[in-house]
């Protein structure tokens, strides 16, 4: 399904969230206050956009040392890992011609088996992928395997909005509209039935703040973004 929809996916997620993804991405990486000398890991990355995004803060920091405004984070390095062949294939032509690809790296990989020896990450990032994984605690402790004690963890995934106003709206989109639109600009009759279906069958905030306790993280954080249609969860590996 996920190569099916690679050609359009990224048009799709612009299109279909009124441009707000970018910074919901831009959040997430904020979120890790990095300094421009960590290794990122980015899992289910499909297309690149977050692996992209921690490295353009470093063009920004550039930037603002010529006294333009910045005070973005950056990585030094990006590891993007996806099951999807098609989506990498994509996201490898973006990070070639973003010039980046000295710098990031995309690996085909399992989120349930990841690529990358214990402790060997400084941060890693998730964002709308975790839902789809057939066990996202056996990700979210394979996530704690890899990042060094003290490292930080970033995770984008779809809510749904309590407030009473917004709730219905949202609902009645993300049901009856978003799937059109998404089949008749991807070709693809299943994928954006999907993907209302997979966030009403994912854990609610609190459940999953709980999954990624007892995989082994501390100051965990679930925040909502633009009146809870999005969640930023944050955390620490513990320094254990």
């Amino acid at each position: 399904m996920f190569d099916a929809i690679a050609p359009r996916y990224d048009l799709l997620n612009h299109l279909l969230s009124a441009g707000i993804d970018r910074r919901w991405r831009a959040a997430a990486i904020r979120s890790l206050k990095l300094t421009g000398r960590e290794t990122l890991l980015d899992v289910c990355c499909g297309t690149a956009d977050v692996a992209l995004e921690g490295r353009r803060a470093l063009d920004d920091r550039r930037e603002s040392r010529r006294g333009r405004p910045s005070g973005r984070p950056s990585a030094a390095r990006v590891v993007g890992v996806d099951f999807s062949g098609a989506m990498l294939a994509l996201g490898l032509q973006k990070v070639r011609a973003a010039g980046e690809a000295g710098h990031v790296t995309l690996l085909r990989g399992d989120a349930m088996q990841l690529p990358a020896a214990d402790r060997s990450v400084d941060a890693a990032t998730v964002a709308f992928g975790i839902r789809n994984v057939q066990r996202p605690d056996v990700a979210c402790r394979e996530i704690a395997r890899v990042l060094r004690p003290g490292g930080r963890l970033a995770i984008l995934e779809f809510g749904v909005p309590r407030i009473p106003g917004i709730k219905p709206v949202y609902l009645w989109y993300f049901t009856h509209v978003l799937p059109r639109i998404g089949r008749a600009i991807s070709g693809h009759n299943a994928a954006y039935s999907y993907l209302p279906a997979s966030v009403g069958t994912f854990a609610p905030p609190s459940e999953f703040v709980e999954t990624l306790q007892r995989a082994g993280f501390s100051s965990v954080r679930a925040d909502p973004l633009t009146f809870g249609i999005v969640y930023l969860y944050t955390a620490r590996r513990a320094a254990t």
